[in-house]
């Protein structure tokens, strides 16, 4: 005999997965966060994964030789692949789920509905063939959906879970199981702010600052003078000497100073662009960093409402399995409890959350704007 209360409403699927949130477990900002990593792990701006790609994204100074980068490369190209199956199987599965519930919300009526007049007829003739072979195929047509939803949403569950487990691994890759080693440890030390490389830039672009910054000097100086000269000035120890002469001597000691103040400007450039091909590094290692912990959040987060919605699914189709067994086996018992399941409520209940559903799934692929690289 069954004590427990059955329901055939849409339940935990009917409930919010976030506070002021649509009355529906999808809509969730856990899906916005995961696919705003996904996003950024496809993109090369971001995270190349080719070496096409990451030279390109260093910068023109890329060193010739990128061995020194194949682990992140490999890295990069192991999450590449990770999202690609996410963004491509996965997450489409996942809408499916509302699907489903639209499909489902949009049948309810036509199958709930025969319920109690068929009950009634039960009550009045419990030997009425014709009445217990609709009810029981009504029931099994119920069964077979709930139980299809149910396996879907169990698949869809696990690949997230594959998901969560490789989004774990590919974050130990990049920083390590304590978040603080791994290959961030690495390029960080030997091509961040701290690193000897840095500070060797750092100190050749200093020292060519001031080589320009004294040959612009000294040009400024001599331009001067050898735009200014009288008609004869006196130069010790020669004595006076005609303007001319002077114009020249300090017109040539401009034009070498100028070329001085190029030539530094160019090896400030050069180094200056070296030193972006670190920062681009770093850039890049930051944010992946940053994403693949924000999206382990993200996804132990939306895992437990796609398990919502499959306990939900398998919830129905058992208390549906258990009234159809009672039909066949005990009519006097099972019609009491077909009576009690609130049959217009649940319709009321299951056609709100099917609209908030196809809602859902017709906004679902979002658009994320990225970052500027």
């Amino acid at each position: 005999m069954i004590t427990t209360q059955l329901s055939i409403g849409p339940g935990a699927i009917a409930e919010p997965s976030q506070e002021g949130g649509p009355a529906f477990a999808l809509s969730s900002s856990e899906w916005y966060s995961i696919q705003a990593y996904v996003t950024d792990a496809l993109s090369k701006e971001i995270m190349p994964h080719t070496i096409t790609d990451f030279r390109a994204y260093l910068g023109s100074c890329a060193p010739e030789n990128l061995s020194d980068f194949e682990p992140l490369i490999k890295a990069y190209d192991d999450i590449f692949n990770h999202v690609t199956t996410w963004n491509e199987d996965t997450f489409p599965k996942s809408i499916s789920l509302a699907s489903d519930i639209v499909a489902y919300a949009s049948q309810a009526e036509t199958y709930y509905a025969p319920l109690i007049p068929l009950a009634d007829a039960l009550t009045e003739n419990p030997d009425d063939e014709k009445s217990k072979e609709k009810l029981t195929a009504i029931l099994d047509v119920l069964i077979k959906q709930t139980d299809s939803y149910r396996a879907q949403a169990e698949e869809v569950a696990k690949q997230i879970r594959e998901f969560a487990n490789q989004t774990k691994q590919d974050s130990i890759t990049l920083s390590g199981p304590d978040g603080e080693s791994g290959l961030y440890k690495y390029y960080n030390e030997e091509y961040g702010e701290t690193s000897e490389d840095v500070k060797r830039l750092t100190k050749e672009i200093e020292d060519q600052k001031a080589i320009l910054d004294a040959a612009n000097k000294e040009y400024d100086h001599d331009v001067v003078v050898a735009a200014t000269s009288p008609s004869y000035t006196w130069v010790f120890p020669i004595g006076t000497i005609a303007a001319s002469v002077v114009a020249g001597i300090y017109g040539d000691k401009a034009t070498k100073a100028l070329k001085r103040a190029k030539a530094a400007q160019a090896e400030i450039d050069a180094l200056e662009a070296e030193l972006q091909v670190n920062a681009n590094l770093m850039k890049s290692l930051t944010i992946s960093n940053q994403g693949l912990s924000e999206n382990i959040n993200s996804i132990n987060g939306a895992l437990p409402i796609i398990q919502k919605i499959q306990g939900v699914w398998g919830a129905i189709s058992d208390d549906l399995t258990n009234i159809k067994e009672l039909v066949i086996k005990n009519i006097a018992e099972a019609l009491p409890i077909i009576m009690s399941l609130g049959v217009d409520s649940a319709i009321k209940q299951w056609k709100a959350v099917g609209k908030e559903a196809d809602a859902y799934r017709v906004n679902a692929y979002i658009t994320v704007e990225q970052e500027a690289a």
